[in-house]
């Protein structure tokens, strides 16, 4: 249960409203409650703040709780909604429960408040919580679907690319004094080549990639990446580093380590059209505490390996589907929106976390999270505590 509840009391008695707070607080129940009295009130309230339980009266000089439970299921059924009167009779009681109330208490019992306020509010959150496992269930079949399917088709369409190549290399010999015919074979090799490397994309998404983990050193590895990217990157963007001291060996695939991070990096790079700054940091973190049901949450530090940017960010709606397979902000030709479903897949592999924040003209930041091996030797002082994160969801339809 929360540490402080917030509750609406549907009561035209200030006194009566009173007694309730104290007779929760007097309990260990702390909680700051509004009354209200009209109809109009408690709808602005139901829609304008977030409340944890409803009391109501049954009845008042402007409307019923008969009517305050009809409004109150309408506009926020996940609430609690519980009778407190001196006046309902015990078939009014009954039907009220069969209509939607959670439980009702008469006020010359008010004994029996506290507990069923803590029975209310246990119930919802054991509902809520079988619902968000009911709700993951559904989205990781859906997932499994769209990964099967994504595996297959990249896999055949792979096959067909590796023909064309095969083709392509043959003409190339037939025709190999016509200088028109090997350009023309050179452009349908490129062409077939860079297929082929959407569908490994792809395959990665679906995890049909197999790794080789190994030991790996972050601060050399990171500067060897460094040297590469900035090949890449224009004058005008900065790659910057902010680095632990001494870091913790991480047990990934270097390759696709490499092809992680510079999937980020070059998307980074498209969000400062104008230049800018490239951050990568590094720390040390625990999650706690870690929520019911979070399967792919261990109970081990973390190394967390950061690329923020500082460019035009992006709105929360392009945020929750940059995961999915071929979705793209980039025009027709700049990008097929398989980097970061790669990405996506390739932290699956490595059992890692991945999390985006960003906001229009703001940068995004990627927190990339690694578990730890169980033998790392690390400083309990240089671990951070955060809250959990979870792997984003892809909301790929079906």
């Amino acid at each position: 249960m929360k540490n402080l509840l917030h509750i609406i009391h549907v009561e035209d008695s200030e006194e009566d409203s009173e007694l309730v707070k104290r007779q929760l607080e007097n309990e260990g129940v702390q909680c700051e409650i509004k009354r209200i009295e009209t109809r109009a009130a408690l709808v602005d309230h139901l829609c304008g703040t977030e409340y944890d339980l409803v009391l109501s009266d049954c009845t008042l000089p402007q409307f019923s709780g008969f009517d305050a439970l009809e409004i109150s299921l309408a506009l926020k059924p996940q609430i609690p909604f519980i009778f407190f009167s001196g006046t309902i009779g015990e078939e009014a009681a009954i039907e009220s429960l069969r209509n939607g109330a959670t439980d009702y208490v008469l006020k010359n019992n008010l004994s029996r408040l506290v507990p069923a306020v803590r029975r209310a509010l246990t119930e919802t959150e054991e509902q809520a919580t079988r619902r968000e496992i009911e709700r993951r269930l559904h989205q990781t079949r859906r997932l499994q679907g769209v990964t099967t399917l994504a595996a297959n088709v990249a896999h055949d369409v792979d096959q067909i690319l590796a023909t064309i190549r095969g083709c392509a290399s043959s003409l190339a010999t037939e025709f190999s004094n016509s200088p028109r015919a090997l350009e023309l074979i050179s452009v349908l090799e490129k062409n077939a080549n860079q297929g082929s490397e959407q569908m490994h994309q792809l395959l990665s998404f679906a995890r049909r990639h197999k790794a080789s983990l190994t030991d790996v050193e972050l601060i050399p590895f990171l500067g060897r990446l460094a040297s590469e990217m900035k090949l890449t990157l224009p004058r005008d963007i900065e790659l910057m580093f902010k680095l632990e001291p001494k870091l913790p060996h991480i047990f990934a695939d270097p390759e696709q380590l490499r092809r992680i991070l510079s999937n980020i990096i070059l998307n980074a790079r498209d969000a400062l059209p104008v230049g800018g700054r490239i951050t990568i940091s590094t720390e040390l973190v625990h999650f706690d505490p870690i929520p019911p049901h979070a399967a792919v949450v261990e109970d081990t530090p973390y190394l967390a390996l950061r690329i923020a940017d500082n460019g035009i960010g992006m709105d929360e709606a392009t945020r929750l589907r940059i995961f999915e397979p071929f979705f793209t902000t980039k025009s027709i030709g700049k990008g097929s929106g398989l980097g970061l479903s790669e990405v996506f897949g390739l932290m699956r592999i490595h059992n890692g976390l991945i999390e985006v924040q960003s906001a229009p003209g703001k940068g995004t930041t990627v927190s990339l999270y690694f578990p730890l091996p169980r033998n790392s030797k690390i400083a309990p002082e240089s671990i951070t505590q955060i809250p959990p994160v979870s792997m984003p969801e892809v909301a790929a339809p079906l």
